[in-house]
């Protein structure tokens, strides 16, 4: 006969093997459909014919920039000879038609180059900028001016990235070449600048590949030019050259853009080429869109398994709960008893407690009775405040109309004294009410002592409105009185109180008797009863990192240090809600 799993079988069995199945299921179709169809094989395969590509690239781009950068090398010196000659000692006819000439041979180098655009020659030759020409003059004084000549100050050439110029067919954008043009003496006087058309500069560069970006760097990591993304390039320039100085060759993911270069120790150029991984990975949306489908079935396929084994744990425990929710004496709601599994030991728990409150219930009716006629005769025996305020009052009055007006005092203080120490019923009271108590006190004992006895207080108004526990300085002050002054014809009193790292310090010394030398091993190093009380409502309301320390003070007599967190109200230490107070 077949049995209930979730009768029979442990939770975490029928949890095991019910999802192990689906998930391994489904991360075996996922391993198998990633590892046939995984985009590193596509990035690679990628990546190692964009690099061939590249070298192709790299190649014929170095032929046609070192074919530019010697044949200005060659028209600088033939510039050069005809140059010194115009600067010595000629005649104006003879300085414009050297001039001429050197524009004819310069015009060559132009028409004899595809790539040239023009040539600009800074010199002290005439100045002369005529649309119309392929060669210009310009005056040596304007190179200065010109934004590239700090690329061109140490060096004896460098390529410009970039910029525009003048034609006759209006803006032209261009990426030039400048050389400095020595004479016989080593000296640079004047420059050559052969500009390039940047979109026959580009079409060196450019691939039947839409999707991909190229750039040129020159060996200093310096832009030159790009046929996409120039912003992209900017700003990795510097990432760029460290990958390049890193390995000539090679190939990095850097967000969405797959970066390949390459570059050659024999030239000074690199070729970047960016393709965005979005577009690269478009060829196996199709496998992608697979997985997701299998992925989707699985995830459904989990879902119903989930959705039924949820169904069958929520019935027992749903039943538990109503049992719980509609628990009383007089009526029990009844459980199966059916499972044999977890469900089953719950139930029968379940069925146990109920049964233990039941002896519990009888057992509080008996104690709540006895604890009634306890109470009663407590009552009873209380002495009612004020009573003993009225008490006193009448005592009072005797030692006035008997003329004793010391012992008339003494009670005044001492009926003060219990007062405050009786009305307020909050376990934290404020500073000042708390001073006020302990002055009462010191008032009382001031009577018998008369000018033998001095103290002061040390505090700060603010301080005043902070809230301590109730008579906490009464036990130290009582003890200095019993223990300290015993015996003395003297005594000096003396309570500070001030904030110190976030806590309130409370300095209580006394110039009485000194403490003995194992006071420390002795009963009174933790307090007597009093200042062990002290100690625990202390801990009780705070927490053991407050409380207090004796130590023999400066004065010879004793000094105890009182360490209290600041409360500045009494809803910070739920006082409001205090289960002690005078209603309950």
């Amino acid at each position: 006969m077949f049995k209930d799993p979730f009768k029979s079988l442990r939770i975490d069995v029928v949890f095991f093997f019910g999802f192990a199945l689906i998930v391994t299921i489904l991360v075996g179709i996922v391993i198998t459909v990633t590892y046939v169809n995984g985009s590193r094989d596509i990035a690679e395969n990628t990546s190692y014919y964009q690099q061939k590509l590249l070298i192709e690239l790299h190649k014929k781009l170095n032929t046609n920039l070192v074919d530019i950068e010697q044949s200005s090398s060659t028209a600088s010196q033939n510039f050069s000879s005809t140059y010194e000659e115009l600067l010595g000692d000629v005649d104006n006819y003879d300085r414009v038609t050297g001039q001429a000439d050197i524009r004819r041979q310069l015009n060559n180098y132009v028409f004899s180059m595809p790539l040239l655009q023009s040539i600009h020659v800074y010199s002290d030759l005439t100045p002369s900028y005529n649309l119309q020409e392929f060669v210009q003059f310009l005056s040596l004084d304007s190179l200065e001016k010109e934004e590239w000549y700090d690329l061109l100050r140490n060096s004896d050439y460098t390529w410009l990235s970039g910029r525009t110029i003048q034609s006759n067919n209006g803006e032209v954008q261009v990426i030039s070449f400048a050389r400095k043009v020595y004479n016989r003496f080593n000296r640079a006087n004047a420059v050559m600048v052969f500009n390039v058309r940047m979109s026959n500069f580009k079409e060196i560069i450019a691939t039947d590949d839409a999707r991909s970006k190229l750039a040129l760097f020159d060996d200093t990591g310096k832009l030159i030019t790009s046929t996409g993304d120039t912003a992209f390039f900017l700003e990795n320039s510097n990432d760029i050259k460290h990958q390049i100085d890193m390995n000539s060759t090679g190939s990095k993911r850097t967000g969405d853009e797959l970066l390949v270069w390459s570059s050659s120790l024999s030239s000074k150029w690199s070729l970047v080429e960016i393709t965005s991984w979005t577009e690269l990975m478009q060829g196996s949306l199709q496998e992608t869109q697979i997985i997701l489908g299998l992925g989707i079935v699985s995830i459904i396929m989990i879902l119903l398994l989930a959705i039924f084994l949820s169904r069958k744990f929520v019935r027992p425990i749903a039943m538990l709960l109503n049992a719980m929710n509609n628990f009383s004496l007089s009526k029990r709601t009844t459980l199966p008893t059916g499972y044999k599994n977890e469900f089953g030991r719950l139930f029968q728990g379940y069925e146990k407690l109920t049964l233990r409150i039941d002896e519990l219930y009888d057992s509080l009716e008996q104690q709540h009775e006895r604890q009634r006629v306890s109470e009663i005769k407590a009552l009873q025996m209380m002495i009612n405040p004020h009573f003993l305020y009225n008490s006193l009052d009448q005592v009072n009055w005797m030692a006035i109309e008997a003329g004793q007006h010391q012992i008339s005092n003494m009670l005044s203080y001492l009926g003060q004294f219990f007062r405050l120490s009786l009305s307020n019923t909050n376990h934290l009271i404020m500073v000042r009410e708390e001073l006020a108590h302990i002055e009462s006190y010191l008032s009382f004992q001031r009577i018998r002592w008369q000018d033998r006895l001095k103290f002061q207080f040390e505090v700060d108004e603010e301080i005043k409105n902070w809230y301590v526990p109730k008579v906490i300085l009464q036990p130290f002050i009582e003890n200095a009185f019993i223990h300290g002054f015993h015996g003395k014809k003297e005594a000096l009193l003396m309570i500070s109180l001030k904030q110190v790292d976030k806590a309130l310090e409370i300095t209580i010394t006394d110039d009485g008797c000194e403490l003995p030398n194992n006071w420390h091993e002795q009963r009174s190093a933790r307090g007597g009863y009093g200042l062990r009380n002290v100690r625990e409502r202390i801990e009780a309301l705070f927490g053991a990192e407050y409380g207090f320390q004796l130590m023999p003070s400066s004065y010879g007599g004793t000094q105890a240090v009182i360490r209290l967190p600041i409360v500045t109200s009494l809803t910070s230490q739920g006082e409001d809600s205090d289960v002690e107070n005078c209603n309950y």
